[in-house]
């Protein structure tokens, strides 16, 4: 009993010795932390679930193969039974699925019987009277079929036949340009099929010499009869088509000429040609705008940094502004010559370059300068006030305009409250500062650790799958 009590008081205090720990971290560092750990689980947990989903062994000793004509699965499997101590790592490979000879048979009619409704693009076209490209596929992909087109004209002029034999290439373009209006080429589409087989002979996979998973299957030629008809042109392309003819012949006719002479005239209309234009300049205006509308928000953007900027400086000088004014006020200088000898120190320093003309400075010398127009006091510390505002210039502002009225009896102490108040507000505005350039860096380390994460996940899952 007693040993129980003293490894609960241990446990006890190694709680709060954790807690004490966690206590010291910043409570925003704390909430990154968690953040990350939480996404790492998340990715962990999904990663876990895929791996469950996506089994590749069914009842024990069944894997699935892949479809007709899709690749083979190679696959790393654990075996279990051939050695006493461990599993045996095993690599495999586990061919698609094949037809038998039958079945492709079968596949390589249907095909033929639906093929009007495989290779016509267009609606309201059909193989009795082809004028447009044909969609000749080489390859069915639900099926697991290969297929070789090649177009022979039926005609015994040998002459056509040559003129002819290209009508329709591999590709199913049909080159119809050449065919005279009103005349019809008929010819037929010579289409083989090939597929992977199931061997044969059962026995032959015993032979190793070979590698049954290759094995094709061609079909016989089959005939798709087509007529080919003369392309359907409007008035405005047969126009077209005969002066490019014109041209062309003109072209011919002057090959030793130092130019080619285009006709002024066609079909009883008169021509005159010229060069097409360059439309880019119409950008031009368009992208200069988007350039001033770009510059004037960057503009908006940059006064706001520059405000931004100018803001924390004169708060990380606050303290020392109210530090100095309370040491001269010591010795026995007004609050306005205070504010002079301020500015002529900070000023020395500029000169001599031993700090950097800050926004304070420039400030003070403004403070100065109506000083020596003989402004009033008072207007000159409310002027201040109002170009800085921010909260701790108005309420010194307001503190020496109080004592200014009411005499300077407590204003060693007032100010010596005010600088203590300054010193604690540079360290938060110095400790934000510090969090903000550490939450800047938070984007590069969130892409390293996506970086990392897709380097271990990505593999993980194409074994899986």
């Amino acid at each position: 009993m007693k040993a129980k009590n003293t490894f609960i008081t241990s446990f006890e205090n190694r709680i709060k010795q954790l807690s004490l720990k966690l206590g010291k971290i910043p409570r925003k560092l704390l909430k990154e932390q968690m953040l990350c750990i939480g996404v790492s689980l998340l990715l962990s947990v999904l990663v876990f679930l895929s791996s469950q989903s996506g089994n590749i062994i069914t009842g024990g000793n069944l894997i699935e193969r892949n479809s007709y004509g899709s690749s083979d699965r190679n696959l790393t499997l654990e075996v279990s039974g051939l050695r006493d101590d461990s599993d045996v790592s095993l690599d495999i490979k586990v061919s698609p699925r094949r037809y038998s000879k039958e079945e492709a048979d079968l596949v390589f009619q249907d095909i033929v019987e639906n093929i009007e409704g495989i290779i016509i693009k267009d609606e309201g076209e059909s193989l009795a009277a082809v004028s447009r490209d044909l969609n000749l596929l080489t390859k069915l992909k639900d099926r697991g079929v290969d297929l070789s087109w090649d177009f022979y004209p039926e005609t015994e002029d040998q002459e056509s036949y040559r003129k002819y034999r290209h009508l329709i290439d591999d590709n199913g373009q049909v080159h119809n340009d050449s065919i005279p209006e009103g005349e019809v080429v008929t010819g037929y589409l010579s289409l083989i099929m090939s597929t992977y087989i199931v061997p044969e002979e059962k026995s032959s996979l015993d032979d190793t010499a070979k590698d049954y998973t290759k094995i094709k299957y061609h079909s016989e030629p089959y005939k798709i009869y087509v007529n080919v008809i003369p392309p359907e042109f409007s008035e405005y392309e047969l126009l077209l088509r005969s002066l490019k003819e014109k041209i062309n012949a003109a072209d011919m006719s002057a090959l030793g000429d130092d130019s080619l002479t285009l006709p002024t005239e066609h079909e009883g209309r008169a021509l005159s040609y010229h060069e097409p234009s360059d439309q880019t300049y119409l950008f031009m205006p368009l992208l200069g705008v988007i350039a001033a509308m770009a510059l004037y928000l960057r503009q908006g953007s940059l006064a706001k940094e520059e405000k931004k900027k100018k803001e924390i400086l004169l708060m990380l000088d606050y303290s020392d502004l109210v530090s100095k004014l309370m040491v001269y006020t010591g010795a026995g200088l007004t609050i306005k010559n205070a504010f002079i000898t301020i500015s002529k120190g900070y000023d020395n320093l500029v000169q001599r370059k031993l700090k950097p003309d800050r926004p304070l400075y420039r400030e003070l010398r403004t403070l100065c300068f109506q000083f020596n127009r003989n402004m009033p006091e008072s207007e000159v510390y409310l002027d201040l006030g109002r170009r800085i505002n921010l909260k701790s210039y108005t309420k010194l502002v307001s503190l020496i305009e109080q004592n200014r009225r009411n005499g300077t009896k407590n204003l060693r102490a007032m100010l010596e409250l005010e600088m203590n108040d300054a010193f604690e507000q540079r360290k938060t505005t110095a400790k934000r500062l510090g969090e903000e350039a550490g939450t800047k860096l938070l984007l590069p380390l969130f892409l390293l650790l996506g970086i990392v994460m897709v380097i271990v996940i990505v593999p993980a899952l194409t074994a899986i799958r």
